[in-house]
């Protein structure tokens, strides 16, 4: 469609470049030549034309005189070349035309698949773009990649934190060097965290940090071989502060699980309502954080106060039906979470229906370390309790321990979640000094269980290591959609049918670093990477997306007679460029004689 609205620009601006030129021509006094004048103007108009549109033709070719091309791309062999020396040979990388001046430089890939005159294409290097590819034309070819040899093959990390959480950097990185690699995370010029890659191996990795600052940071990763150092790529990411959450403690006693669970809540800014039982219908209240209430009714008036309750399960199975079922109620409909702890397996709540237990024996009991659900690396041991949590289908681990055992899960509840945990001894962390692995249980548990706050527009960034030129999609979830902004683009909406509230917006980045969209109120920081960062990776996705395109346009083979078929030809260029050429050197040269004339009958007069 764009190539369509260009050649009727192109076709409707000719003839009124023709019509001035030729006015001009006759408005001239001298008429010396005006008939060859004017045939020149409209052969330079012509060959400006053919240069702008580009020119097919149509032949009947068969089987056997189909040609084959080849495409070098970057990451190829020098000796892979000497296969495919009797073939035309193209390339889109302006420094491989350099490096071999034989090869023809290719501006877009559409002119390559418009010359029907190659059937088949040999992709040599690392491949195309899902951008490019989508310029063949379903042209079919053969790809010959180079074997990946070393570098990050995967890696994933949290890029939008809150303050005081943990920046994860994950991934896998394949060593095929005889030497031992270290991986650094360096943040503000500082080295934070780091691992290493044994010798000849695909290894996982993951490095850590809390960020002490607030806003866009943007931190790198190191490859270290030796005294050699370079820079994998950088790691943006965004800490935004976090909104207290408001927090309702349910509890039998007093007890030290529940005094230190209070005191690290409230120092980390929760609003905290705190109800012991002392004896049947009489309660001791404290408010930390927040102002006081009447806490002897958990009615729904009270749990909208709240974003999350955390009880023992002895307790919650006490309170009144009618509180018991205000406490569904939300639940279910206003997605309120409960964490749950398992100070008693018997009875049969709606609570607890949907986390099986199993009472631990032997070796159960000792202390083991313990395994938070998306982590590497383990926390201190805790010894276990008189029960661990049966594993079924409709539950989702959290937390488990290096013996096996499942100690703490969640279940989904209509709108909200249920936190089920049987690890009644966190404390012991707390008094051993172990603030960090005390903090990362309750965050995790908190974090899975709190009640999450209304769907808003949000910013999605669907394409992988956006770079500068290369198109990005970014993606909006929104009531309605208007006209998009970054820096001075102007950015038109398209909706997905399917999902009327999903808007897509298209942008080719012209430099690197943080980006700001908006459209409306609704407002993303982004991030373009640079040419040279995350090579390995862009390498690999280069040929995954190149190798499933291939399968999905086989080339047929086998002919065993000829077969006529239409063939689309592209005119070359240079034909067009000859007669531009030769049009405006007559131009020029019948002015200066024409001058010359004109000088020389003003000298004899």
């Amino acid at each position: 469609m764009m190539q369509n609205n260009w050649n009727i620009l192109v076709l409707s601006i000719c003839p009124l470049i023709a019509a001035v030129s030729v006015w001009k021509e006759i408005r001239r006094p001298n008429k010396r030549l005006l008939g060859l004048r004017i045939i020149a103007v409209f052969m330079a108009i012509i060959a400006l034309a053919c240069i702008a549109i580009p020119i097919k033709y149509q032949t009947d070719i068969t089987a056997s005189n189909q040609s084959e091309a080849v495409l070098i791309t970057d990451g190829f062999s020098p000796d892979s070349l000497s296969a495919y020396k009797n073939l035309k040979q193209f390339t889109l990388n302006a420094n491989i035309k350099k490096r071999y001046p034989n090869l023809v430089l290719l501006d877009k890939l559409s002119h390559l698949s418009a010359d029907s005159g190659i059937t088949r294409l040999h992709i040599l290097g690392d491949g195309l773009s899902e951008f490019e590819l989508s310029q063949l034309n379903c042209l079919s070819f053969s790809f010959h990649p180079e074997q990946f040899k070393q570098g990050v093959t995967a890696v994933n990390w949290n890029s939008r934190i809150k303050t005081g959480d943990e920046l994860k950097v994950q991934g896998t990185y394949k060593n095929s060097s005889p030497n031992k690699i270290k991986l650094l995370l360096e943040g503000l010029g500082t080295p934070l965290d780091s691992a290493f890659i044994k010798p000849e191996t695909t290894a996982k990795f993951e490095l850590k940090n809390i960020p002490k600052i607030s806003g866009k940071a943007v931190y790198r990763l190191l490859t270290i071989s030796g005294e050699d150092t370079v820079n994998s790529g950088n790691i943006p990411f965004r800490v935004e502060s976090a909104t207290p959450l408001k927090v309702l403690m349910l509890t039998s006693s007093p007890d030290f699980e529940t005094r230190f669970l209070k005191n690290w809540l409230s120092e980390k800014g929760y609003a905290v309502a705190l109800r012991s039982t002392i004896s049947k219908d009489k309660f001791r209240t404290e408010f930390i954080n927040r102002p006081a209430i009447s806490l002897e009714n958990i009615s729904g008036a009270v749990l909208d106060k709240f974003d999350l309750l955390i009880g023992d399960l002895s307790t919650l199975k006490a309170i009144s039906p009618q509180n018991s079922s205000a406490l569904k109620a939300a639940v279910m409909q206003s997605g309120f979470g409960v964490i749950i702890r398992a100070d008693s397996t018997a009875g049969n709540s709606w609570l607890q229906s949907s986390f099986k237990t199993l009472p631990s024996q032997g070796r159960d009991t000792l202390g083991y370390p313990i395994l938070l659900r998306g982590d590497q690396k383990s926390l201190a041991a805790l010894t276990m309790g008189q029960s661990f949590i049966k594993l079924q289908d409709d539950i989702q681990p959290l937390v488990t321990n290096t013996h096996g055992h499942l100690l703490a899960a969640t279940s989904l509840t209509g709108n909200g979640k249920l936190v089920y945990t049987v690890i009644n001894n966190s404390f012991s962390w707390a008094l051993s000094g172990n603030k960090v692995d005390y903090a990362k249980l309750w965050s995790a548990l908190i974090q899975q269980a709190a009640r999450k706050a209304p769907p808003t527009e949000s910013w999605d960034v669907t394409t992988d290591l956006p770079s500068v030129s290369s198109p990005v999609d970014l993606q909006l979830k929104s009531t309605n959609a208007t006209i998009a902004t970054v820096g001075e683009a102007d950015l038109s909406p398209s909706q997905n049918p399917l999902l009327p509230f999903e808007y897509h917006y298209q942008y080719r980045p012209k430099t690197s670093g943080w980006q700001l969209i908006k459209a409306g109120n609704a407002t993303n920081w982004w991030y373009v990477y640079g040419g040279n960062e995350w090579q390995s990776l862009r390498k690999l996705k280069k040929q995954t997306d190149t190798r499933r395109y291939s399968l999905s346009h086989p080339h047929t083979t086998g002919v065993t007679k000829p077969i006529q078929k239409k063939a689309t030809i592209l005119v070359s260029k240079i034909y067009p460029y000859i007669l531009l050429l030769l049009a405006c050197t007559f131009l020029w040269a019948e002015a200066k004689t024409a001058r010359s004339v004109t000088t020389s009958r003003k000298g004899r007069l």
